[in-house]
C-alpha cells in the first residue's frame, strides 16, 4: 500500500513496484488506517506529509493496533528531512527510510527485500502452526492426542477451581474392539476408530475436548457441565455411534461404546484423580453388559451401616 497525497509521486511509486506485488494507493492518513485494517497489506510505503494527520502519527497508530502492528512500514519523505525525524520514524517501528527524490532501483531493491522478509516470516509461521498441529493431534483419528488432552484437562480443572463452575470428565471405550481387529484386520479396526472419533467431533459441543488416550479408548472433557447435562450429551453420542452400520465381507457390522463418567471436585489434585474414577465407571459399564454410561461421583454416597462395598474383580476380560 502506498500512502501519498501527491498524485504524480503516487503514480511514480506505483509504477516502480507494480511488478513486485499488487499495489493500492491512498491519499490521506485516515484512509491509510482504514485500508490497512481492511486489506492487511504486506508492506506500506508511507509519506510523512499528508493532508490530515502526518505519517509519524499514522505509523504510531498502526503499530498500536494489534490488527496492523506487524505490517512493515517504509517511510518516504523529502530530501531535507532532519536526522531526528528519521530517528523518530525508526523509533515508531518503521523498517526503512526512503528520501525524495528517489532512485527507482533503490526503491525496488528495498521493497523487494521487505516483501521477501514478509514471505519468509509467513512461511515460518505456517510451518510452526503445522508443527503445533502435529504435536497436538493423533495421526490416525485426527482428534487430540493424550498429551494435549491431559494439558487441557489440567487447565480446565484450574479454571473450575478458580470460578467455581462444574466440570465432568468421561472415558469412552469401543466395545469388543479386539474382535473387530481379529475378524476383519487392523485396517478395518483403524477405520472404526476414525469413524467413532468423527462422530464424537461432530456431536460434542464446541467447548468440549476429545482426546485419544490410547488404543480404542477416548477421553472427553465437558466444561461448565454437571452430571445431567453430560449424560444428555453422551447418550446422544452413544446412540449415534450404535446407529452407524457398515457392510464388511457380506457381514453387517455395528459398533457400541461404553462410557465412564465422573464429576471433578476441588479435592482432585490433578486430572489423574478424575480419570481413575471415570475408568472405574467404565469398568462397571463393561461388567453390566456394555453399551451404556455409568456415573461415578467424586464424593461417594454414604453406605447404610449394614452395607459393605463389593471388591471389584479383574477387568481385562470384560473390555
Amino acid at each position: 500500500m502506498i500512502v501519498e497525497d501527491i498524485r504524480v509521486m503516487a503514480k511514480l511509486l506505483q509504477s516502480t513496484v507494480c511488478d513486485l506485488a499488487e499495489v493500492r494507493a491512498v491519499a490521506s492518513g485516515e484512509e491509510a488506517l482504514r485500508t490497512a485494517a481492511d486489506l492487511q497489506p504486506s508492506l506500506i510505503l508511507l509519506d510523512i506529509v499528508l493532508p490530515d494527520i502526518d505519517g509519524f502519527e499514522v505509523c504510531k497508530r498502526l503499530k498500536a493496533d494489534d490488527a496492523t502492528k506487524d505490517i512493515p512500514i517504509i517511510i518516504v519523505t523529502g530530501l531535507h528531512t532532519e536526522t531526528e525525524d528519521e530517528t523518530s520514524g525508526f523509533a515508531l517501528g518503521a523498517v526503512d527510510y526512503i528520501l525524495k527524490p528517489f532512485e527507482r532501483e533503490i526503491v525496488r531493491a528495498r521493497v523487494k527485500t521487505q516483501l521477501e522478509l514478509v514471505r519468509g516470516r509467513r512461511e515460518l509461521e505456517a510451518a510452526n502452526k503445522e508443527l503445533a498441529y502435529l504435536a497436538a493431534v493423533d495421526p490416525l483419528t485426527k482428534c487430540f492426542n493424550r498429551r494435549y488432552f491431559m494439558n487441557t484437562a489440567e487447565s480446565e480443572i484450574a479454571r473450575m477451581k478458580r470460578h467455581g463452575t462444574n466440570l465432568t470428565v468421561a472415558m469412552l471405550d469401543i466395545d469388543r474392539f479386539k474382535s473387530i481387529n481379529d475378524r476383519f484386520g487392523h485396517e478395518v479396526g483403524d477405520l472404526a476408530l476414525s469413524n467413532v472419533a468423527e462422530i464424537c467431533e461432530h456431536t460434542l459441543r464446541r467447548e468440549d475436548t476429545l482426546g485419544r488416550l490410547g488404543g480404542e479408548e477416548f477421553g472427553i472433557i465437558l466444561p461448565a457441565t454437571a452430571q445431567e447435562g453430560a449424560m444428555e450429551v453422551l447418550n446422544r453420542l452413544k446412540t449415534l455411534i450404535s446407529h452407524q452400520v457398515s457392510m464388511l465381507d457380506g457381514e453387517t457390522v455395528s459398533l457400541t461404546v461404553s462410557v465412564g463418567l465422573t464429576d471433578v471436585c476441588d479435592q482432585d489434585a490433578s486430572i489423574d484423580d478424575a480419570l481413575r474414577r471415570a475408568d472405574k465407571a467404565l469398568y462397571t459399564a463393561k461388567k453390566l453388559g456394555r453399551n451404556r454410561i455409568v456415573f461415578e461421583p467424586s464424593v461417594p454416597a454414604a453406605l447404610p451401616p449394614s452395607s459393605f462395598p463389593m471388591h471389584p474383580s479383574q477387568e481385562g476380560e470384560h473390555r
